[in-house]
């Protein structure tokens, strides 16, 4: 691999933790120019990098060639909470080996614990679940439609109780009970359809 390839996987490695972790403001453009002087590198391997984002369905091309992140919408977030909600009621219906899951981190109980930790580790969560089904195609569809959801779960405050919550559903669902993880999913998941707009709102505001 040539070392502009090389740097344009780095480049996409880090741009995509930074929109994971909520860094840039969704629908406002991602300058090529400035991102290439943040990261130390020519501009070419930034464009590789935000057209492979686009690929993955985290960045949007704009006209003339620009990019950014997807605007923010109350129908964005229902529709990506229930596709979700849909794929993982499927992976529960086949998945093996719940033991596998392990106790869930201790920091899901902490009552002051940050949106950041809270969506990183309900993207763990959702990733041990899915690796759980013998169909290796449910792990990739879980992390993708969880990286589209990462601004969501960032600015899920309205909901309340989100630590706890998860971890309940993390102790459920290691318990092989598939009846009771159904609907401790149906539950967790109708909670975020019921304030789509709040969350959305919410993660609009970031401006």
């Amino acid at each position: 691999m040539s070392p502009e390839a090389l740097t344009a996987v780095r480049v996409h490695r880090e741009i995509k933790a930074l929109i994971l972790a909520g860094r840039f403001t969704p629908g406002l453009p991602l300058t090529v120019q400035s991102l290439a002087e943040e990261f130390g590198t020519s501009t070419s391997p930034v464009r590789d990098a935000l057209n492979r984002l686009v690929g993955e369905r985290l960045v949007e091309m704009q006209g003339g060639g620009g990019f950014a992140l997807a605007e923010i919408s109350k129908r964005r977030a229902y529709h990506l909470y229930s596709f979700h909600g849909d794929l993982v009621r499927t992976i529960i219906k086949v998945m093996v080996r719940f033991d596998e899951l392990g106790p869930p981190p201790a920091s899901l109980l902490n009552k002051t614990a940050q949106s950041l930790t809270l969506a990183r580790a309900t993207a763990e969560f959702f990733a041990l679940t899915a690796a759980c089904s013998p169909n290796p195609e449910h792990l990739d569809a879980v992390m993708q439609v969880g990286e589209r959801l990462a601004i969501f779960r960032l600015h899920e405050g309205p909901i309340g109780r989100q630590g706890e919550e998860l971890a309940t559903l993390w102790n459920v669902t290691r318990s092989g009970n598939r009846n009771a993880t159904r609907v401790a999913m149906w539950q967790y998941h109708r909670r975020r359809l019921l304030r789509a707009d709040e969350i959305s709102l919410a993660a609009g505001s970031l401006a």
